[in-house]
């Protein structure tokens, strides 16, 4: 890793993590494999850490995986806690989908107007399975019969899998686009154990992220407090 990368990780730190070591140690080593940046990276490491200290039920699951930097930390403090919680990773490793006219004007630039919903890649934000495993496993070792990763689209493999993931304790969505949300929504909300957490990456950045969660919480009459995280992230408590 640059030097710059590790003054990006010091200079975002609040004044408290530069007395935890172990934590910018664990930021560093993981720093490669993620673009969430530090706060949602913190949040998600605060997440991980909370759900073991209240003794919730439950899974982490990530949909929208990436090089899986965040998940990884999520799992490295579970098992710090001693959990045998599993963790499910949710990704195509073929990077994003065409967004549809429900993202945006934003997401429908990236695809010259071609926002046809296709589940075909667009060639951005692509990682693979290798540097998934490579995090996991090589870098902050893992156990990794605790780890579950399915490959594929969200409309796919949710629908097929949903019934085999155990309660859901930690729950990242990471989709970017409007049908991506909103279909991890469905399938996995209800998964959720009450006083278990949400965490939406893009609801501040991408329109139809933002619509789809708004929706949701309409359709089914959801009361919650989104928690800003920085401009782009948030999450919730499920009540």
């Amino acid at each position: 890793m640059s030097m710059r990368a590790v003054w990006d990780i010091v200079r975002k730190a609040p004044l408290k993590d530069l007395v935890n070591p172990n934590k910018l140690r664990l930021f560093y080593k993981v720093w490669p494999f993620t673009m969430v940046g530090y706060r949602r990276l913190a949040n998600a490491h605060h997440l991980a850490g909370l759900i073991e200290e209240k003794g919730l039920e439950g899974a982490i699951v990530e949909c929208g995986v990436w090089k899986g930097g965040c998940s990884a930390v999520m799992a490295h403090q579970t098992t710090l806690a001693g959990s045998k919680r599993n963790v499910w990773l949710f990704d195509s490793f073929q990077g994003l989908p065409v967004p549809t006219m429900s993202d945006g004007d934003k997401a429908c630039d990236l695809v010259e107007g071609n926002a046809t919903g296709a589940l075909a890649p667009i060639g951005k934000c692509e990682g693979t399975y290798e540097d998934v495993r490579r995090v996991f496993f090589d870098v902050l070792d893992l156990p990794e019969e605790r780890v579950k990763v399915v490959q594929g689209w969200f409309q796919d493999t949710l629908p097929e899998h949903k019934s085999t993931i155990d309660p859901i304790a930690l729950l990242r969505l990471d989709g970017d686009w409007y049908e991506s949300t909103k279909v991890c929504l469905d399938n996995l909300y209800d998964k959720v154990v009450s006083g278990g957490y949400i965490i939406i990456d893009d609801y501040g950045h991408w329109e139809g992220c933002r619509r789809a969660v708004d929706e949701f919480f309409e359709k089914h009459g959801i009361n919650v407090d989104l928690v800003t995280i920085d401009e782009t992230g948030c999450y919730f408590k499920k009540p």
